[in-house]
């Protein structure tokens, strides 16, 4: 086959792609999408949400704020979850780590690492809040782990780290906040 036989066939694969995907509907073409993409599906999702300017950024949370609403599911375990972007150092297993966590609520944080932890371990994490610039340093467990990071539920707050967390969780003006 020569190389405009092939370059002829691409076109002709590629056209007809593009027809067949016109043609399906928007909850096939999402199926075909996590099909392709795979593991990388949510990595894709935040790649596409970094590019976004900040105007769209709003538009997309304010929406997917109101689809939660709606849902009458602000998070599967009860609590309002704060979408972030807050440095956090933290220590499992005596051994120090530096991250981020991707959202904060009264219950716990989600902190995206690579790195695999038992489920029951101990994590004690140090990391400031917008509203209060005293540090927190917070103990506590590891309930899940995956390859995108792991959940963590708070094992004790004060009353004032209780409020203190979660008025900021209620506050869902900025889209990110990156503290250091």
């Amino acid at each position: 086959m020569t190389t405009s036989e092939k370059e002829s066939n691409k076109y002709t694969t590629t056209a007809r792609l593009f027809r067949m995907i016109n043609n399906i509907s928007e909850e096939q073409l999402l199926i075909l999408l996590k099909q392709l993409l795979k593991d990388s599906f949510t990595t894709h999702l935040f790649k596409l949400i970094i590019d976004m300017p900040d105007d769209k950024q709003l538009v997309l949370m304010k929406q997917l704020e109101e689809a939660v609403v709606k849902s009458g599911n602000l998070d599967k375990r009860g609590h309002l979850r704060k979408p972030c972007l807050i440095s956090v150092d933290y220590i499992v297993e005596k051994r120090k780590f530096r991250s981020f966590m991707l959202d904060i609520s009264t219950f716990g944080v989600f902190i995206e690492t690579k790195n695999l932890f038992p489920v029951g371990n101990e994590i004690i994490m140090t990391f400031t809040l917008s509203n209060y610039r005293k540090p927190f340093k917070l103990t506590g467990e590891i309930i899940w782990s995956g390859s995108q990071g792991i959940g963590v539920k708070f094992k004790y707050l004060t009353r004032n780290q209780h409020d203190i967390i979660k008025s900021y969780s209620e506050k869902m003006d900025e889209v990110y906040e990156i503290n250091s």
